[in-house]
């Protein structure tokens, strides 16, 4: 659209500039004609009074009037030459050698004249006499006869040089460089206006992309909420605690295991309510003593990248020395999630052959707790830390 308002625009100059130039180069052609007209009046006047010889002092007279037209008409086309304003910034150089030997032909001619004023009327007189003596004719109108030939029409020659020069070649040549230029001006803003449109098809595909991926984002985390929704609610943790208690295998065991689950359950929820008001995004930060190693256990985690935004998380708290340390098959180990996985983020998971493992999926890294030893070893692992995963997984 601008470029068809740019273009319509110059079009519209275009149409301006050439109008001038016709009606400049219509007066100028009048000025010459009538001119022309009213000088050759005395040229052919005179040699008619003269029978004998009026011929040949016409053809004198003709021969002087065009020499002094053309010759002034050439010095008033450099008087009249231009000066070409560079200023426009274009690929296109123009060539201002023509503009600068006018120039200096013009302070000579000028300085020529003034230097050698006075000596002009001896100079015309001299020609007039010339004249006279190469024609053999006696009357001394003759001499004023040429002399007025050269001086009427090299003033005509100079008036007229100036003018057209002034007027109709300077606008022209201006028509032609502003042409060459606005052409390369024209192609720079179909360049310029081709690049917004890539640029701004791009910033579309960018909306679009982004767009994209906030669905998937929101679809991802949406999709793990319900995948992690937490087996034990809020309500029923509890009574999943009591029945893990009073189960038979327990009740067979001497250990105090109610005591131990009640102990790592409130412990738990202190560092969550510590790591909630210290550290809001990551809750679990610093609150487990930040070991992922302590009293010969270790809590390991693998990450596997489902897709952009959709991790599986596998956790693990195993013994560093299960020979002489290993964990006790029937323990429970206490795994402190992030606050969004639940309320309260814990699950309790059952240690079975020396290993007490959770699955889950995430949409980004969080630090995790876990007590083990029943709440007398402390565990921490900051899933951003961990080797080989991404770096959009590390930063979300």
């Amino acid at each position: 659209m601008e470029n068809n308002e740019l273009k319509s625009q110059n079009q519209t100059e275009l149409e301006k500039e050439k109008n001038t130039i016709k009606e400049a180069e219509t007066t100028i052609l009048l000025t010459l004609y009538m001119g022309i007209f009213l000088g050759m009046v005395p040229v052919i006047g005179f040699p008619i009074t003269i029978p004998e010889m009026g011929g040949k002092i016409l053809f004198i007279g003709i021969i002087l009037g065009i020499a002094a037209f053309v010759s002034s008409f050439f010095m008033g086309t450099l008087f009249g030459m231009p000066k070409r304003n560079n200023e426009k910034e274009s690929v296109y150089s123009l060539n201002n050698s023509l503009v600068e030997i006018s120039d200096w032909l013009t302070k000579i001619i000028v300085g020529l004249g003034l230097v050698n004023l006075k000596e002009i009327p001896g100079y015309l007189i001299s020609l007039g006499e010339y004249v006279r003596t190469s024609s053999k004719y006696d009357g001394q109108l003759l001499n004023i006869y040429s002399i007025g030939i050269v001086i009427y029409f090299g003033f005509l020659g100079l008036y007229i040089g100036y003018n057209y020069m002034r007027l109709v070649l300077s606008n022209k040549y201006k028509y032609a460089d502003d042409n060459m230029i606005r052409k390369e001006l024209e192609k720079a803003n179909e360049k310029i206006h081709e690049v917004k449109e890539a640029i701004q098809e791009k910033e579309i595909k960018i909306i679009q992309s982004q767009s994209i991926i906030q669905e998937k984002d929101q679809l991802a985390q949406s999709l793990i909420t319900k995948i992690n929704e937490p087996s034990i609610s809020s309500t029923a943790f509890e009574t999943v605690v009591k029945e893990i208690i009073n189960s038979d295998e327990i009740k067979k065991d001497n250990t105090n295991i109610k005591s131990d689950v009640d102990k790592m359950i409130d412990e738990a929820k202190l560092k969550l309510h510590k790591g909630l008001i210290l550290n809001n995004s990551d809750p679990q930060k610093g609150q487990w003593k930040s070991k992922a190693i302590n009293n010969e256990r270790e809590l390991k985690a693998t990450v596997t990248e489902e897709t952009k935004g959709l991790y599986q998380i596998n956790l693990q708290v195993v013994s560093t020395n299960p020979k002489n340390n290993p964990l006790k098959n029937g323990e429970y180990i206490l795994f402190a999630l992030h606050n969004t996985f639940g309320n309260p983020p814990f699950k309790l998971v059952k240690v079975d052959n020396q290993s007490a493992e959770l699955n889950f999926y995430s949409y980004g890294s969080f630090t995790i707790g876990a007590f083990a030893d029943n709440g007398l070893t402390e565990l921490e692992l900051d899933l951003a830390e961990l080797p080989n995963v991404s770096s959009y997984f590390k930063t979300h």
